[in-house]
């Protein structure tokens, strides 16, 4: 087990990022549309020269031309000599033009590739602070991989799967470590692992290419209120007393997951499997859990009050004094025993003797 010997840890990533400093901001964006605009004026002051002198300029051609002619001969040599002035110039200017554009598009190239090369950097630096033995500077490195993530969507997917694989390494540790005199504290989920999931469920879900895996994870107490674990995989996952207030579990995978005493309250678990999960003692109210996989599910004494299970599937389920007032009930499913059903509402009421034993089939 690792030995912890900083207490600064509780501001996450608050130390590494004053010990580092702020990352340096490139001047050469600037510098270089400075340069590309540098070169679109002297191509103007250049013609406008020409310009000014188009009139000498000609008169000299025509007469370099024709010699000492006169009237409409030297007339029609000055037309013909402004024209090619004229021609030249344009020719002048479209080159100039061509030359800007280049050197801006290679300059946006180079910036391109060396903001990707930063950012490779920066990866590979944060990855190394996860495998320091110092608490403060794993939970550094958790929030510098959560920058990258945000700064690059490239990076995006290979930053969420190290920060997994740290949860599923990480989370059956004990925390908090055990006492001199052996005995043992009420667990709870490590500072760095929880610093882990926090960024995790705060990602941009719209740059995952696979669902995140946290299958086998000890979660017990984690702080999860409000994360995005959209289509997550928890699958055996030990969830026991976990905040889960106002999650997004849409389509995730909880089956034979223990959320024993967890607070799933406003949470969204549409379409979220939890087959043969347990959820005894669970808070589910208000929760969202239509079209829901409970079959098999523990439910006992499961508060559900006010949850919307319509489409759910709950065969086998067991919801024996589980609460389900006002629980909109899935409209082909058998009520349970001392429940009945507001036809109106489709919501659940208490019949006469609710709170029996309730094993659906």
């Amino acid at each position: 087990m690792v030995e912890e010997t900083d207490n600064t840890a509780r501001v996450p990533g608050r130390l590494e990022r004053k010990a580092r400093g702020p990352a340096p901001v490139s001047a050469a964006p600037c510098d270089r549309l400075v340069r590309v605009v540098g070169g679109f004026a002297a191509v103007v002051l250049v013609l406008a020269i020409a310009l000014v002198l188009l009139v000498p300029a000609a008169h000299w051609l025509a007469h370099h031309d024709i010699g000492s002619a006169r009237g409409p001969l030297l007339q029609a040599a000055r037309v013909a000599a402004q024209g090619q002035l004229l021609t030249l110039g344009a020719g002048l200017f479209a080159a100039g033009a061509l030359l800007a554009v280049a050197d801006f598009t290679l300059s946006q190239r180079t910036l391109k590739l060396t903001e990707q090369g930063q950012v490779t950097r920066r990866h590979t630096e944060a990855i190394e602070q996860l495998g320091s033995d110092r608490l403060d500077v794993r939970i550094g490195g958790i929030y510098a991989l959560e920058r990258v993530a945000r700064d690059s969507a490239r990076h995006h997917p290979a930053v969420m799967e190290v920060l997994t694989a740290f949860v599923r390494e990480h989370s059956h540790e004990p925390w908090p470590p055990p006492d001199s005199d052996d005995r043992e504290p009420e667990r709870s989920t490590r500072p760095d692992v929880q610093a882990a999931l926090t960024v995790a469920g705060h990602r941009d879900a719209q740059r995952d290419i696979q669902p995140m895996d946290l299958t086998g994870t000890d979660l017990t107490r984690a702080d999860l209120h409000g994360a995005n674990f959209t289509r997550a995989d928890l699958g055996r996952a030990d969830l026991t007393g976990a905040d889960l207030t106002r999650a997004d579990l849409t389509g995730a995978n909880l089956g034979r997951a223990d959320l024993t005493g967890a607070d799933l309250t406003g949470a969204d678990l549409t379409r979220a499997r939890f087959f043969f999960a347990r959820l005894f003692c669970a808070r589910l109210i208000n929760a969202r859990l239509t079209r829901a996989d409970l079959g098999g599910a523990d439910l006992t004494g499961a508060d559900l009050h006010g949850a919307d299970l319509t489409g759910a599937n709950l065969g086998r389920a067991d919801l024996t004094g589980a609460d389900l007032i006002d629980a909109r009930w899935p409209e082909h499913a058998a009520v349970p025993e001392a429940w009945k059903v507001d036809t109106s509402t489709g919501r659940l009421a208490a019949g006469t003797a609710a709170g029996g034993s309730t094993a659906l089939t």
